[in-house]
């Protein structure tokens, strides 16, 4: 899954081993069971775990093993992390967490329906192609670029005018089209070839048909500043896959289907990426 240095931890016991380091695993979109807060009973859990560990080898002697204590130094000091959540064509869901300092990368995955969390370690010159293959192999819906604008109502407070933006993503994501106002990028009546169909159009009918999964991209930083981590979407439709590209301006928002296979996934997470350093 991540090509080297890779290792399997319950939720159970990585939320121990992560305390052990100081740190906390749990992080969205990862599912952890929750550990006790009693002192006594955590020594006697790590007690336990530390055996299991033993048993698989990623622990050298008493000491963590390089591959175990390198993947939690990441976990717990990182320059970007990335997180990958939403649903395939079978309505699995798809849990990617990545970390990298600059120089190496912490993958961690956790398959539907699955406790188990699977660790590995990359070079961070494989981070995007790392990233890129999260998502399942989905060709690009035909027709150009559309973007899908939606005035947002006043509101009085910052707080206010913020839930109202989530909700507005929210609605797009599901209902897609409505009462919006649709515009091309270049323009709203090309037509896509062979069709007769405009990129409105397509765009429509794609997203008003069967939805084959999609989720989310998000990156986060660890200077903590506040701002808001730079994201961008994904739609699967029986037409092929968009990204969407969601923004606000002038009390406007603003939604941008991308068409996108591979190659145009990867230059979005390049992207994001390079925006959070």
């Amino acid at each position: 899954m991540f090509g080297r240095d890779e290792f399997v931890l319950g939720s159970v016991e990585a939320s121990v081993v992560a305390q052990a380091f100081g740190t906390d695993i749990r992080r969205f979109p990862l599912r952890v069971r929750n550990t006790t807060t009693d002192p006594g009973r955590l020594r006697t859990l790590a007690g336990i775990v530390s055996g299991t560990l033993a048993e698989r080898g990623l622990l050298v002697g008493k000491d963590p093993h390089p591959i175990l204590r390198r993947a939690f130094e990441l976990f717990g000091r990182h320059r970007v992390s990335v997180a990958i959540s939403g649903i395939d064509d079978r309505c699995g869901d798809i849990v990617r967490l990545v970390f990298t300092d600059g120089a190496e990368a912490l993958g961690v995955a956790q398959h539907h329906g699955e406790d188990d969390l699977v660790f590995g370690l990359f070079s961070d010159d494989d981070l995007v192609d790392t990233l890129t293959d999260a998502l399942p192999a989905v060709p690009a819906a035909a027709g150009p670029e559309t973007t899908v604008r939606r005035r947002l109502p006043e509101h009085r407070s910052a707080f206010d005018a913020r839930k109202a933006a989530e909700r507005a993503h929210d609605e797009e994501e599901t209902s897609a089209f409505g009462n919006i106002r649709v515009v091309g990028k270049t323009t709203t009546r090309r037509r896509s070839r062979n069709t007769g169909e405009s990129g409105e159009e397509r765009l429509r009918r794609a997203l008003a048909g069967e939805r084959r999964g999609g989720g989310q991209i998000v990156v986060s930083t660890s200077r903590g500043d506040g701002s808001v981590p730079p994201s961008v979407g994904w739609v699967d439709t029986g037409e092929g896959r968009y990204l969407v590209h969601v923004d606000e301006s002038d009390n406007e928002f603003v939604a941008r289907y991308e068409p996108a296979g591979r190659t145009e996934v990867s230059r979005a997470v390049h992207g994001l990426i390079a925006a959070a350093y």
